[in-house]
């Protein structure tokens, strides 16, 4: 009698995470149409406060490999993700530090019982702590560790990074092999330096660790250089502590970002949505620092060229015009009304005047950008006067919103409210008007090139509120304005620092935009007290207290 026939098998679904094929597929513990191919992928969507179904997909394309695409509507302001560091460690050149609480060493006062890798004191010696992973690995063979100076920098610390993420392949497949995939940039970084030998020399041959090759020590050098984050700060603040992500570092840039990613308490990273994001959009965030969001594509292109070693192709970088900001154009020399913006993208393209249609050739485009970059930086950075007589005339060259002109104003609204001779209390009302006013030209600028819950937003109105609420006391007590125009001053400045609160109330303790946000709450509390009773002031309190 001939065997009965085996029924099929049920068709394999790839990892709702990570996209991996896997015959051994672990369901989502709330829904049926979610499976993940580890547990590390079923945490990382578990801490996805709306789980229903995955809120990104991870897509390949031919353009720029890997990236995050949205598999539902996303809200403003919506947590995406959190991202678990696969290794966190000093950033590059670090002086020797303690590996567990990343305190600088003053000299030698303990060593680790098991490696004998220099500590702070025996309260750092904590087994499941971060030296723990190098200490695993230095045990192997016992190596000897012997550092002459401790007030310069020590060569052997760049390894430390390298060998956590090492650690990862024999302990933790599935990181690892999250990580490996990622990209280094070796085919265009191709010079072997100083540093890298010395981190291929120090682990082996004096750590004597050769089962790993000097091509996966490179290959994790780049992933690290490309990829990595820095995350926050030793508690003395004077060593820098950068993170790898998994899921983060699939993110792609974009001049305008959809999402802001940020560090916890723990060291874990958010992803947030700053606008509303469409099913089927790229999820991206952008790698500049938001003093540089309103900068134009003259200083982008360059930029990410030389650090992240791509053109960016984002729909601002296509757009000469900024989205209509002109925010990199230049006032036309022949007809001194029109603006001169570039024909195309390519690197000899001429720059139009869209009035007179005159043009003009790069050369002398980019020679008036830099002559007037080093102009700039040239200039005494808290020097109001000269850097008022420099705007102007740098508005005889450039347009209004000229990225020039607005870093120009960027640093005029630094220094009102802080700089001596500015500080809150004395100084004169013009000048509070013209940060306010200043400000306010930031944020219209903001709201074309880096809408929503930006923390170009942030920072900007974090100063316009402050500007603002010294500006409306000031007109009080001069009479120059009424009690219910004091009151409706004082509104709008709640307005102002409720959006900080709610942009870095989220961030990490003690870092600089959470300080930023703890002082808008202050700010609103005397609001509250003394001028308007305002709902704002529950909100950051909400915010700031589950945090």
């Amino acid at each position: 009698m001939p065997d009965e026939e085996s029924p099929p098998s049920p068709p394999t679904k790839p990892c709702t995470v990570c996209s991996a094929p896997n015959s051994a597929l672990i369901p989502c513990k709330s829904c049926n149409s979610t499976v993940y191919c580890s547990t590390m992928c079923k945490l990382k969507d578990g801490k996805n406060d709306l789980h229903d179904c995955l809120s990104y997909t991870i897509l390949h394309e031919d353009r720029c490999g890997r990236l995050l695409m949205a598999a539902r509507d996303i809200k403003e302001g919506e947590t995406i993700f959190t991202d678990a560091p696969a290794a966190v460690g000093p950033d590059n050149n670090p002086k020797p530090v303690c590996l567990t609480c990343y305190k600088r060493l003053p000299g030698l006062t303990y060593r680790c019982r098991y490696c004998s890798w220099p500590l702070c004191s025996p309260y750092c010696q904590v087994d499941d702590g971060p030296h723990a992973r190098e200490c695993c690995l230095f045990q192997i063979h016992s190596p000897r560790f012997s550092i002459e100076d401790y007030k310069v920098s020590c060569p052997s610390y760049n390894a430390i990074m390298v060998l956590r993420l090492l650690w990862l392949k024999e302990n933790k497949r599935e990181v690892w092999d999250l990580i490996d995939i990622l990209m280094d940039h070796l085919d265009v970084d191709k010079e072997l330096t100083k540093t890298k030998k010395g981190v291929i020399s120090f682990i082996r041959d004096h750590c004597k660790l050769t089962q790993f090759s000097e091509k996966e020590i490179l290959h994790l050098m780049g992933i690290v250089d490309t990829n990595a984050y820095i995350i926050g700060e030793n508690p003395n603040k004077d060593v820098d502590l950068q993170g790898l992500f998994p899921i983060t570092s699939i993110l792609n840039h974009s001049c305008s970002a959809n999402t802001i990613c940020f560090a916890g308490n723990d060291f874990t990273f958010t992803c947030r949505a700053v606008t509303d994001i469409k099913k089927g959009e790229e999820l991206t965030t952008n790698y500049l620092h938001y003093h540089y969001h309103a900068f134009g594509l003259s200083y982008r292109n360059p930029e990410l060229s030389s650090f992240w070693h791509f053109k960016c192709e984002c729909r601002r970088c296509k757009d000469p015009s900024e989205f209509g900001t002109m925010s990199d154009s230049l006032i036309c020399p022949d007809c001194t009304l029109g603006r001169l913006l570039p024909l195309n993208d390519s690197s000899d393209s001429e720059w139009i005047c869209g009035s007179c249609y005159g043009s003009q050739p790069r050369k002398f485009v980019v020679n008036t950008i830099n002559t007037w970059w080093n102009t700039m930086e040239d200039h005494p950075k808290f020097d109001v006067i000269k850097l008022m007589e420099l705007l102007r005339k740098m508005k005889e060259v450039f347009d209004p919103n000229h990225y020039y002109c607005m870093e120009v104003k960027r640093r005029i609204i630094e220094n009102i409210g802080e700089t001596k001779g500015y500080e809150y209390e004395s100084v004169a009302i013009p000048w509070l008007e013209k940060k306010v006013e200043f400000c306010k030209d930031h944020l219209n600028l903001q709201k074309v090139v880096a809408p929503g819950l930006s923390e170009y937003r942030a920072y900007m109105s974090v100063h316009c509120g402050e500007a603002l609420y010294w500006l409306g006391k000031k007109r009080y007590v001069a009479m120059e304005m009424t009690g219910p125009q004091l009151n409706t001053c004082m509104e709008e400045v709640a307005n102002y620092l409720v959006k900080v609160v709610e942009i870095w109330g989220p961030y990490r303790r003690r870092s600089s935009e959470r300080l930023r946000a703890e002082e808008a709450r202050g700010l609103l509390e005397t609001i509250h007290e003394k001028y308007i009773q305002t709902k704002h002031l529950e909100t950051a309190n909400r915010i700031l207290k589950t945090e």
